[in-house]
């Protein structure tokens, strides 16, 4: 509980009063994956807009996570943030969340609007397994962004790594495309943001793959080892 009670803190201090303060960094947040949405609004129709607000939900939630990287890196290694927690009574696990829910304060009005969106265009994404999808996803890919921030040693790689981790996690997994197109649809789960695509859009209509158990195993194993790496293998003090 203490822990939550943490997280709850920190995404309160460094999410909600940083947002509203900093509206831009809300509007930086949304705009890549809405360029997508307009660029397959375009040149798909609706069927294109259907797909795009897909993906855009699961590049919203994954870029939370990967976004740690930046974020916990220089609360860590310019701010020295991270070292006066150490000292105070907050167990890693809190900070690491209340990071992650700081990100995820920040992408509230972008994913309220794909919400929105979904519902004028009927796209069903309000179904359990979708809503099981979008934590999975978001444990995952915060563990991963928290672990891997910590072991940046110079500021200038944890802003280049999150934008290279969000263009693989995006283009090499089927996100704003079907997982048909992949030599295997199993190559698609190999990913996270693949493996929550595939149960998203199989929620929403848009493909019937028959992999929503594969998918949801592959993303539960990997939110494990993301929760696992978070927890085991990233430096909470200093050496």
């Amino acid at each position: 509980m203490k822990a939550i009670r943490d997280a709850l803190v920190i995404a309160w201090v460094n999410g909600w009063i940083a947002a509203v303060r900093g509206w831009v960094w809300v509007l930086a947040n949304a705009a890549t994956p809405l360029s997508f949405l307009a660029i397959l609004g375009v040149y798909g129709g609706v069927d294109g807009l259907r797909w795009g607000l897909a993906g855009g939900l699961v590049w919203t939630v994954a870029s939370n996570g990967i976004s740690l990287i930046g974020d916990a890196a220089y609360y860590r290694l310019a701010i020295r943030y991270q070292s006066m927690l150490v000292a105070a009574p907050v167990s890693p696990a809190g900070y690491a969340l209340g990071l992650a829910l700081s990100s995820f304060v920040f992408s509230l009005p972008s994913l309220a609007v794909y919400a929105a969106a979904a519902l004028w265009l009927g796209v069903n994404l309000l179904a359990p397994q979708a809503a099981y999808a979008f934590v999975m996803l978001w444990l995952a890919s915060a563990g991963v962004g928290f672990t891997l921030s910590s072991l940046v040693k110079h500021m200038r790689y944890a802003w280049s790594l999150p934008q290279i981790l969000s263009t693989v996690f995006t283009v090499a997994a089927p996100v704003y495309y079907s997982a048909t197109l992949l030599p295997s649809p199993y190559l698609g789960l190999l990913l996270p943001t693949g493996a929550a695509a595939v149960i998203i859009q199989e929620a929403a209509g848009l493909a019937n793959y028959g992999l929503g158990a594969p998918a949801a195993a592959a993303l539960a194993a990997q939110s494990a080892l993301g929760l696992y790496s978070l927890f085991k293998l990233a430096r909470w003090r200093e050496p």
